[in-house]
């Protein structure tokens, strides 16, 4: 006897553009290369004046990498918001100086990429490029400009002590000031109005903190807390 199966309807899966798109963005070279203009736009535009072709060429790598694994089913919501956070606590690295920020920060970003990654060892090694590739743009972004032009130009002493003014420095003992960078032990402080190079004693100052000349030993100010002064006497 024969049985036959009625098939009622036969489905056929097909790709849109969008699914085409999402593979291409997806694929270990692209990954590779879009990670790399990121990261690399990204880094070389703190070392640079204003917002420039930098920082547009690394947004917009950045988009479209997340748009391919976004449209690709590959970026979740959890994703999205982790690297969020991640991406908050670098930018709050820059003014909030420290380390801890930025590590957490950088351990969040590389745990949504591989999180995301439909291949890990792929993944790994497109991190692993583009780390190289920035690091390479940022040593040759800083021999051409310099720290003094981009967002770090704020923490860069811009006063510095001509050498005929070398001999007032004693002169500056017991004279107090303000901590406009962290101190760690060397920073930059404003005294009688002026931005100068000091040293702390060895402890940590924040910056915005008031500090008092202790001693100077050729061009260097060695300064310390004016809490800590006081609290010694």
């Amino acid at each position: 006897m024969l049985h036959y199966i009625e098939v009622t309807s036969l489905q056929t899966a097909t790709f849109t553009f969008g699914d085409t798109i999402a593979s291409w963005i997806t694929s270990p070279v692209v990954v590779t290369i879009l990670l790399s203009i990121a990261f690399a736009g990204l880094a070389v535009e703190l070392f640079t004046p204003g917002f420039g072709a930098g920082g547009i060429l690394g947004v917009a790598a950045a988009g479209v990498f997340l748009y391919g694994h976004i449209a690709g089913g590959l970026l979740s919501g959890t994703d999205i918001l982790l690297l969020t956070a991640a991406i908050i606590l670098l930018v709050l690295e820059l003014f909030v100086p420290g380390g801890i920020m930025g590590i957490l920060g950088m351990v969040g970003l590389l745990w949504v990429l591989f999180r995301i990654a439909a291949d890990k060892t792929d993944m790994m090694i497109s991190v692993s490029i583009a780390f190289i590739v920035t690091v390479v743009a940022v040593v040759y972004v800083i021999r051409i400009v310099g720290f003094e032009k981009g967002m770090f130009k704020p923490f860069i002493l811009q006063d510095t002590l001509r050498p005929d003014a070398i001999p007032s420095l004693v002169s500056l003992i017991g004279k107090s000031g303000i901590t406009t960078t962290p101190l760690r032990p060397t920073g930059v402080a404003e005294i009688e109005d002026r931005k100068m190079d000091v040293i702390t004693d060895g402890r940590y100052i924040n910056r915005g903190e008031e500090i008092v000349v202790i001693r100077t030993e050729g061009t260097k100010i060695i300064v310390s807390s004016l809490t800590n002064e006081e609290e010694i006497k």
